[in-house]
C-alpha cells in the first residue's frame, strides 16, 4: 500500500529563513587540518552526546571515525560504502544511546530520519546553502548547529548567512590550541620527486666508458 500525503511526516522547516529563526547556531573558525582534533575537543570538553557530524566525503568520514574511536569516543560511520545491515545496526545503536556520534554524508542525512539530535556539527561547509539548512532542519528546534569553518570556507559560510538573512554567532575557543600545518613531510616528498631519474645508471656508463678509454 502506497503512502498517502496524510501519512507522510510533516516537515517542520520550509525554507532557509525558518531554519535561521528556529535553530540555535554558532561558528568555530579552525584550520582545516585541525578539524578532527576540534571535533574530539568539543565532544570531550562539553560531554556532548547524541551528535551528528555531517562530512563531505566517505574517506573523511572513515578517517574521523577511526580518530574518535582511537580517543575512546563511541563513533560510527554512515555512507554508501557501509552495508545496509551495518547502517541499520549503527542507527539502532544511536537510538539506544549506545553510540554517541554518527558521522555521515549529506545524502545519508537526507535519506534518514533522526530523533533527539542534540548537536549537528558541519565538518565541511557545503557549496550549496540549501544543503546547510537541510542539515539544520534535522535538529527540529531541539538541538544546536555547529559549523567548523576553515579560512578556505569563509566565503561559503558568508553565502549561507546571506541566504538565511542572519549573522551566525562566532565563538572563539580559548582552550583549543591550533597546530602548525603539517607540511614538512609533503615538502620532503616533493623534493625527493624532483631528483633526476637514472642518475646512478648514467654514472655507471660514464665509468665504463672511461675504463674502456
Amino acid at each position: 500500500m502506497s503512502e498517502t500525503s496524510e501519512d507522510a511526516p510533516v516537515k517542520l522547516y520550509y525554507d532557509c529563513l525558518s531554519v535561521a529563526r528556529r535553530t540555535s547556531q554558532k561558528i568555530h573558525h579552525v584550520n582545516e587540518h585541525d578539524k578532527d582534533a576540534l571535533v574530539h575537543h568539543l565532544i570531550k570538553t562539553n560531554e556532548y552526546t547524541r551528535v551528528i557530524v555531517v562530512i563531505k566525503t566517505k574517506r573523511e568520514a572513515d578517517v574521523l571515525a577511526e580518530f574518535l574511536q582511537g580517543h575512546e569516543i563511541k563513533a560510527l560511520c554512515l555512507h554508501s560504502n557501509v552495508s545496509a545491515k551495518e547502517q541499520k545496526s549503527a542507527l539502532d545503536s544511536y537510538t539506544k544511546n549506545e553510540t554517541d556520534v554518527l558521522i555521515m554524508t549529506d545524502m545519508i542525512l537526507q535519506a534518514q530520519t533522526f530523533e533527539s539530535i542534540e548537536h549537528m556539527i558541519s565538518y565541511n561547509i557545503p557549496l550549496e546553502p540549501s544543503f546547510y539548512y537541510e542539515r539544520l532542519s534535522a535538529l527540529e528546534e531541539k538541538g544546536e548547529g555547529i559549523a567548523l569553518v576553515s579560512e578556505e570556507e569563509e566565503h561559503l559560510m558568508y553565502a549561507i548567512e546571506v541566504a538565511m538573512k542572519v549573522e551566525i554567532v562566532q565563538v572563539e575557543l580559548t582552550d583549543f590550541k591550533a597546530s602548525k600545518k603539517p607540511e614538512a613531510k609533503e615538502k620532503a616528498k616533493k623534493d625527493k620527486s624532483k631528483k633526476p631519474r637514472h642518475k646512478k645508471n648514467k654514472s655507471k656508463k660514464q665509468t665504463k666508458k672511461k675504463e674502456e678509454e
